[in-house]
């Protein structure tokens, strides 16, 4: 049956993992746990326990709408007409989903325990490394990628721009988790905060290079 493939069961496994984790830890919870955290990753926010459902819900909304985004580009991109894989648009929006969960099950199992906050740097950068790694797979598009004018306008800018893009983002990844186990939470939201202007800011610019050459060369 086409809804029982590898996808549609990692798709709702991801979408309920947090709903049957918080259901099963309901109970033993305090009537107020952590809601929000500061930069140092320690609660600067309590509430009701309560809350934690409308959290989830939101963010699996999100992670829902996002993956129903990724997937059916092709059908509301006029400049995506049957151009992506849809094998590797499905895997990326499966890394999506997954990635929403992983925060979400962070986001409870932190509301009742102290924790540093570094497991989540080494979430971002792992996600961060993912991403890159499709970003050589991913054919022009209006909603996923180094979407600049420039590569929007060439085939070719698109393609080196992710190349470049694409190692960029694995390698500044792989760092931010590293340095995310043996950096302060405090120092490492700054860090994080410019690696991933660096990581935007450099592939942009280098495409704005290859398209002044390009001018140049039609002259």
């Amino acid at each position: 049956m086409k809804f029982l493939s590898v996808k549609n069961l990692l798709l709702v496994l991801f979408l309920a993992s947090p709903i049957v984790y918080l259901n099963t830890v309901y109970d033993r919870l305090p009537e107020k746990v952590a809601l929000h955290f500061g930069a140092d990753m320690q609660p600067d926010r309590y509430g009701p326990k309560t809350e934690l459902w409308t959290t989830i819900f939101i963010l699996m909304g999100i992670a829902l709408a996002s993956y129903l985004l990724v997937t059916n580009l092709s059908k509301i991109d006029p400049k995506n007409q049957n151009l992506q894989s849809q094998g590797i648009i499905e895997k990326l929006g499966l890394s999506i989903v997954g990635f929403m969960s992983l925060i979400t099950l962070y986001i409870i199992y932190s509301s009742y325990n102290p924790t540093s906050g570094k497991i989540l740097f080494v979430m971002l950068g792992g996600l961060f490394a993912v991403l890159g790694n499709f970003m050589n797979n991913i054919k022009p598009n209006y909603f996923v990628g180094l979407r600049l004018p420039w590569t929007l306008e060439s085939e070719d800018n698109w393609r080196k721009t992710h190349q470049l893009g694409g190692k960029i983002w694995v390698a500044g990844g792989l760092l931010i988790a590293i340095l995310g186990m043996l950096t302060s939470t405090v120092w490492m939201s700054k860090i994080m905060l410019a690696m991933i202007v660096m990581m935007v800011f450099i592939p942009g610019f280098y495409s704005y290079k290859l398209y002044q050459q390009s001018k140049i060369n039609s002259k």
